[in-house]
């Protein structure tokens, strides 16, 4: 009987935090792919170079407020997302003068973007669209890149991997949806760009910019407080 007793005021419980009005502060976390277009590449001696690079994946997390002032139309949110995998594509052959034709390139990107968002959403019922703009900056930590002929074979030294932040925007849409009164699950779309200078950790003085655009495509489930 205790143990009854205690399930139904869990229930009570519930139900009163249910139908009380929330804060309208929330917290989520996302995961979802990530398509980069091609990336241009500034080399100080040898000029740009147009790369492409492997699809890869992110994970996030974000917290925000529903500002009711606005009647809940619009979130203030801050959000941290890590993206990996974005590799140069080894299999994609790029022309200049630091690969050679036909050549390739082949090493590692890795992005932590730490975003500040403003959204508009449709605030009633269980179906919530949105669109926003964020800005934020990201750092990028890129390893050493190989330059590989046709064969797969290595040519010459790396290019020296480095790390460098920079001024990042995007632009976001989706869709909310309420899957329970202070939860939701969500799915959109985000465009992301940045243009870090690379600073190389063995060489003095030699630096390099990267242009860096992408599409995200996310899941996401936030709580609302």
């Amino acid at each position: 009987m205790k143990r009854i007793g205690l399930i139904i005021m869990f229930l009570l419980f519930a139900q009163t935090a249910f139908a009380a009005q929330n804060t309208g502060v929330y917290f989520g976390f996302s995961g979802g792919f990530v398509i980069p277009q091609t990336m241009t590449m500034s080399e100080p001696y040898f000029g740009d170079t147009d790369t492409k690079l492997e699809n890869g994946g992110f994970v996030g997390t974000k917290v925000g407020w529903l500002n009711p002032f606005t009647r809940r139309i619009m979130a203030l949110e801050m959000e941290y997302n890590y993206i990996f995998g974005n590799d140069f594509d080894k299999g994609e052959a790029v022309n200049s003068a630091v690969s050679g034709p036909g050549a390739s390139l082949d090493g590692s990107i890795d992005i932590h973007a730490l975003m500040f968002n403003i959204k508009a959403r449709y605030p009633d019922g269980p179906v919530h669209p949105y669109v926003g703009v964020g800005l934020g900056f990201s750092y990028f930590d890129v390893g050493n890149i190989r330059i590989r002929d046709e064969a797969g074979a290595k040519i010459g030294d790396d290019i020296p991997g480095g790390s460098g932040s920079a001024f990042s925007y995007q632009f976001m849409a989706g869709i909310d949806f309420d899957i329970a009164p202070n939860m939701s699950l969500g799915i959109g779309y985000k465009y992301f760009a940045a243009k870090p200078e690379i600073e190389e950790h063995y060489w003095d003085d030699y630096n390099y910019e990267l242009d860096y655009r992408t599409s995200i495509i996310s899941l996401g489930l936030t709580f609302i407080f």
